[in-house]
């Protein structure tokens, strides 16, 4: 392909035709500020501060196409005051709360606006009036701060498919963005209020699925999870007798480094570990221990699945979001998801009993914090269903310390405990750390704590598109073959490590472990892989746009397939809603493979050959399928419209 020479300050450069000023110049890393424009979306030049001069006229880099011999100038006394007054106007429609905003630490407008001496308070603010919206328990959306850029209403409805936000057919400041069913910004209080009944009663079925896509893709802060530092931060301060403990999600380690100015997927596991404890947690646990729990599940899951011929395909349940999409949207799918719990909420029933046995104490005195990639997980701990009947657990597990210390309190009976009590995004768990003063990345390693044991690499793999399938294939490999050899699944549920006759895949594993058709940032990949001598036909599909795609083509009858990963964020747990921003296809890339690396270089690569699962099982479990199903698995049904509420 022809490339297309210009100029840029007076130096030459190329470019592929259809490519903008403004890609060239942040390929090339000539600064030209901007805030509207995101890779995953489509251009709309709303927010103006990407002014240049081309070709003699005054206009935006990120919707105007490179020409042969175009001459561009990006710092001309023109330019730069177009800038400044756009940023003013900016300002004058985004009220500043910096003290308790997750981004002062790395707010672009707060860098532009020293960049070019604004004077934050030269226009009113016109929104000073408008309303903070709350999505159930993950999202809050603050109208005060937004900037009109529509990137919250695009994303939702274009890669999304849920269309839960809106722009009013208002025109010019009285235009804004708001959730479906709501009243206009500028109407009455007690009319906006309406907006929920409203909303409730809608026969086109908006709600928000809390994937926090819109958070990512706001480029000013006025869309965020539901905050829980401030209890966090509470309870470290006063731990009142409470034990503490905090665990990362699997994404988390190779994430959390470019809130502190480090390279994409620099990988940060001994250092996060490090903060937990200069932070004041007694206890750093790592989820993907967890994440191993919901493999041996969901690859027992699959395996049943399959000889007992169930209507196919099953469904992968692990992302809160895509389980709420197929609730509220297609509740005809319900039957087809697996019902084994996501990591975090499989390792909070294992801390919660039997490593509260292992330290003698009652799991009231327990405080799990999961520190996580996603604003759905701020919901999913707060769902009944995930709630611990401790009563019911003390009787069938061999419990004896827990029964001892909980004696004084008159029992356990009828008492239920979260699974997890509190959830910080990577974002906030990094404003937690700034806020302390704590240096993230000059932190001496050190290892996570382990009274539970390793995991394995199939857990690491779980942030990335595909790590859930690939996790649970690696697994379901080796039960299909005990499955074979001994007629049941009685050692997999035992725990016995069954050693399998015939000769074993690989050194460390005696099943098939890599399944790279899986991997990938491919919205939608498919293929047929051989798995413990059968043949499947699998679909990883990453986005609830594309998650849609495959739900509607197999209504209609268009494909076939056995098994199905869907992960509502954009690769996954790498691009979930409280992950660093800015967020895009290639950060996404570089968090996925620093995981694949992990996995790579770990000793235990397979779920079902960590010994740490196994002595669950074997010493705990017993073989009691009712046990492993209250603990480990959980149920689903139709949802009604949440809607919102404003705060």
């Amino acid at each position: 392909m022809k490339k297309i020479k210009f100029t840029i300050n007076g130096k030459e450069y190329f470019a592929k035709k259809g490519e903008t000023v403004l890609d060239v110049a942040l390929r090339e890393k000539i600064e030209i500020p901007h805030l509207c424009k995101h890779p995953d979306l489509k251009i709309k030049g709303n927010c103006r501060m990407c002014l240049v001069e081309a070709g003699g006229q005054i206009t935006t880099a990120c919707s105007t196409e490179v020409l042969p011999d175009l001459t561009i100038k990006t710092n001309t006394k023109e330019v730069e005051r177009g800038r400044k007054i756009n940023l003013e106007l900016i300002f004058s429609e985004h009220i500043e709360k910096c003290p308790t905003c997750l981004y002062q630490d790395n707010c672009t407008i707060l860098k532009y606006a020293a960049k070019y001496n604004v004077k934050i308070a030269r226009f009113e603010d016109r929104k000073k009036n408008f309303p903070v919206w709350q999505f159930s328990d993950s999202i809050q959306f603050d109208s005060s701060k937004c900037i009109d850029c529509r990137n919250c209403e695009e994303v939702c409805r274009e890669k999304q498919a849920c269309s839960f936000y809106e722009i009013t057919e208002d025109k010019g400041e009285d235009q804004i963005i708001k959730p479906k069913g709501e009243a206009n910004g500028n109407q009455k209080l007690e009319t906006r209020n309406q907006g929920v009944d409203l909303l409730k009663n809608d026969p086109n079925k908006f709600d928000c699925t809390y994937c926090g896509q819109c958070v990512t893709h706001c480029p000013v802060g006025a869309i965020a999870g539901v905050s829980h530092w401030q209890a966090v931060e509470k309870l470290l301060q006063n731990k009142n007798g409470k034990v503490l403990i905090a665990e990362i999600a699997p994404s988390i380690r190779v994430s959390i480094g470019e809130e502190f100015g480090q390279d994409y997927g620099k990988i940060m596991t001994g250092q996060l570990a490090a903060s937990m404890k200069a932070l004041g947690f007694d206890y750093a646990f790592d989820v993907n221990l967890g994440a191993d729990f919901t493999t041996y599940e969901e690859a027992k899951e699959l395996v049943k699945w399959i000889t007992e011929d169930k209507p196919r395909p099953m469904f992968t349940s692990c992302c809160p979001a895509w389980v709420k999409f197929v609730e509220f949207f297609y509740p005809e799918f319900i039957s087809h998801l697996t019902s084994a719990n996501s990591p975090h909420m499989c390792s909070g029933p294992v801390i919660k009993t039997f490593f509260a046995d292992y330290l003698k104490k009652d799991p009231r005195d327990i405080e799990i914090v999961s520190i996580m990639p996603c604003t759905s997980k701020k919901h999913e701990i707060g769902l009944e269903k995930h709630r611990i009947d401790l009563g019911w657990c003390l009787e069938r597990l061999d419990l004896p310390n827990i029964a001892s210390v909980c004696q004084s309190r008159g029992g356990l009976a009828g008492i239920k405990v979260p699974a997890v009590d509190h959830i910080l995004t990577t974002r906030e768990y990094a404003f937690l750390l700034h806020k302390n003063k704590i240096d993230l990345p000059n932190l001496k390693p050190i290892d996570l704590d382990r009274p539970l044991g390793v995991s394995s690499g199939a857990g690491a793999i779980y942030g990335a598109s595909g790590g859930v399938m690939e996790s649970a294939l690696r697994s379901a490999d080796y039960f299909f073959r005990v499955l074979d050899e001994t007629g049941s699944l009685d050692p997999v549920i035992k725990g016995e490590n069954y050693k399998l006759k015939k000769k074993r895949f690989s050194k460390i594993s005696q099943s098939r472990i890599e399944f790279r058709e899986a991997r990938g940032q491919a919205g939608i990949k498919t293929a047929r892989v051989k798995v413990g001598g059968r043949k499947l036909n699998i679909a990883v599909a990453n986005g609830l746009g594309n998650a849609k795609k495959i739900l509607e083509d197999l209504k209609a009858g268009r494909v076939k397939y056995d098994y199905v990963e869907v992960m509502a964020c954009p690769g996954g747990c790498i691009g979930g809603g409280g992950q660093p921003i800015p967020t895009n296809a290639e950060i996404r890339a570089k968090r996925a493979a620093a995981l694949y690396e992990i996995d790579k270089n770990l000793p235990v690569r397979t779920a079902h050959e960590n010994p740490s699962v196994l002595e669950v099982y074997n010493k705990y479990f017993k073989g009691d399928e009712e046990l492993i199903e209250h603990v480990l698995h959980s149920k689903f049904k139709v949802k009604e419209r949440e809607g919102y509420k404003e705060v």
